[in-house]
């Protein structure tokens, strides 16, 4: 048994992506939108003070997005009936940030989805005094 090799955590993560890759593409046959694939997925850059969440979702109209925030959770949701017997599109995503959501605002062109977030600010720093016990 010399030939056999344990593997790691990289070797797993890649399998893992590589088999995540194969599952999304079984489903693009069946009208399931890029969106919902990891690739195809959500994207969050710095800019400045600010946050731009990007997120493609083709096949869907602005009215039909929905984008709320809760607390450190911005939640992105798309719906769409597909008319007599052909069912509904539903895609949702939820991502936490690092940081608390002071304001946002968002965007819809070209079939993908812009939210600028805004950080809420940091407490002051205060100093407390130390007593003797």
């Amino acid at each position: 048994m010399p030939d056999l090799i344990s593997w790691g955590t990289t070797e797993l993560a890649k399998l893992k992506d590589d088999m995540d890759r194969r599952f999304c593409a079984l489903f693009e046959d069946f009208g399931r939108p890029k969106a919902m694939c990891p690739e195809g997925g959500i994207r969050v850059d710095a800019s400045g003070d600010d946050w731009l969440v990007t997120c493609p979702l083709s096949g869907f109209e602005p009215e039909e997005v929905a984008v709320s925030v809760s607390g450190r959770v911005l939640s992105i949701s798309a719906a769409r009936e597909r008319g007599a017997g052909g069912g509904s599109l539903r895609m949702a995503r939820e991502l936490t940030l690092p940081f608390a959501i002071e304001a946002a605002e968002a965007g819809f062109s070209g079939g993908t989805l812009t939210v600028r977030l805004r950080r809420q600010g940091l407490p002051p720093v205060r100093s407390i005094p130390v007593r003797k016990s």
